[in-house]
């Protein structure tokens, strides 16, 4: 009776082993979805913000300011911001002739798991017809989002993604408004 009942013992354990590894991989995969999904809602908010503060300092310095982003050689994003020297908004050319001005060096956009860029799966486009990968991940001229003294802005948008999941923000011309619209695994949600 006594092997009989080290067999059951055997059988036990291993039972435990093998629902303690199945609730480590199920934790293990929730853990990255949630680490994700708050990087992915970290960059949100990082470039958000500033889209609306950029707006906030033309409108205070009473001129053209924009926000151009670059991406390095490693694969990274930075944004600077410039402001306009010569009454005809922020360009690309003033800038490499030093008419337009600096007035906050380059910053990097760093989230471990979320940047500038379009995700792998074929998500449809919010904002034209077809998929995210048809398109370039920031859609404002010269990579600038240029804001006027009336709060007025550059139209166009950028994504962000965790390689999964994307969030387009977008800036509306006329307004100067930023709306952000989130990809949910099926659907587009709009919402701050």
């Amino acid at each position: 009776m006594r092997k009989h009942q080290q067999g059951q013992t055997l059988i036990e354990l291993m039972a435990v082993v093998a629902i303690a590894g199945l609730i480590t991989t199920v934790a293990a995969g929730l853990i990255g979805f949630t680490t994700r999904r708050s990087e992915l809602r970290a960059a949100t908010s990082e470039i958000r913000a500033l889209l609306v503060h950029v707006r906030a300092v033309a409108i205070a310095h009473d001129r053209n300011v924009a926000v151009r982003f670059k991406q390095t050689s490693s694969g990274t994003w930075t944004w600077a911001l410039y402001e306009d020297g010569d009454g005809d908004g922020v360009r690309a050319d003033d800038i490499s002739r030093n008419v337009d001005l600096l007035i906050q060096p380059a910053r990097e956009l760093f989230h471990r798991r979320a940047t500038i860029g379009i995700p792998a799966a074929p998500i449809p486009d919010p904002l034209a017809s077809g998929t995210l990968g048809l398109r370039l991940p920031i859609r404002f001229s010269s990579m600038m989002c240029s804001f006027s003294r009336q709060g007025e802005a550059t139209n166009g948008s950028l994504v962000i993604t965790d390689g999964t999941d994307a969030v387009v923000i977008r800036v509306h011309g006329t307004s100067g408004r930023v709306s952000v619209i989130r990809w949910d695994g099926h659907l587009w949600q709009t919402g701050a």
